[in-house]
């Protein structure tokens, strides 16, 4: 997995989706033929919805530059 930081605790990864993890992405509205998702929390708790699909559904609730490499 990959992972990214931000402000504030933000913290974004990108999740392989099976197991536990597909179930909560389905909840979230991921389609049900992606293969990983971003998984955005803060402290913790999920940002929005928590799953996005793509960079572009990230983008919308994620400012791209603040983020960092974790």
């Amino acid at each position: 997995m990959e992972e990214w930081t931000g402000p504030d605790g933000l913290r974004v990864t990108a999740v392989p989706l099976d197991g536990s993890h597909r179930v909560w992405a389905d909840f979230a509205g991921v389609p049900a033929d992606a293969d990983s998702a971003f998984l955005v929390t803060r402290e913790g708790r999920p940002v929005g919805r928590g799953w996005y699909a793509t960079v572009a559904d990230l983008s919308e609730c994620v400012d791209l530059a603040s983020l960092t490499p974790a």
